[in-house]
Formats: C-alpha cells, structure tokens, sequence
C-alpha cells in the first residue's frame, strides 16, 4: 500500500453566504484526491462546485452537503484522478453555504 502526503484544509468557512470560497487559496495545489467532510454540530447545508457555483440556481454545483446537527456520521465529497496523478487543481473548487461562518474539514492528497 502506498501512502500520499495529506495537506489538509483544516475548517474552511464562508465568511458571506453567495460568495464561494475556492478549497486552496494557492493556485499551484495540485492533488490526487480531494475530500470534504460536513463538521458535525453545524446547521448549514454545504455547496460544491467549481467557478461561477451558485448556490440559489445551482449554476456550477457538483454536490449538496446535508447539516450534521446531532453528530455521527457526517456527508462528504471524494473527488479522485482517473489518472492516477496530480492533474487535480484543488483552487478550481468552491465552497458556498446558507449560514455565514459555517463551512467544512477537507483535505487533498498528493502523489
């Protein structure tokens, strides 16, 4: 088994609902895999996409995140390289979200 190197996003809000927050502010993160994890306790649902993501017309969004309120198992997103490479640009992804201040735990792998 051969073990990647994890950067993680640590909890990563949206200050303003309506404006998305990119999942890496460095343009130059790559990734493997990208995951996205609901923080339990939290009451917002969460908005994943790329640019121009919309969370009122859906315009760009990929998945809708559920609230995890009471705890236990939260929703996530996993997104992988078919490649098997780097060829994931973790920048080009966005976050939104109902509630300002709430947001997510993530964190991307590198081959």
């Amino acid at each position: 088994m051969t073990c990647f190197p994890l950067s993680t996003t640590g909890r990563l809000n949206v200050p303003n609902p309506g404006t998305p927050v990119p999942l890496s502010s460095n343009p130059l993160a790559r990734a493997q895999r990208i995951e996205v994890w609901v923080v339990p306790g939290l009451t917002s649902k969460i908005y994943i996409g790329t640019a121009g993501l919309n969370r009122v017309t859906l315009a760009s969004c990929h998945r809708i995140l559920w609230p995890n309120t009471s705890g236990g198992q939260s929703e996530g997103w996993v997104l992988t390289a078919m490649e098997g490479s780097d060829s994931l640009r973790v920048s080009d992804y966005f976050i939104d979200c109902d509630v300002p201040g709430e947001g997510v735990i993530g964190g991307y792998w590198t081959e």
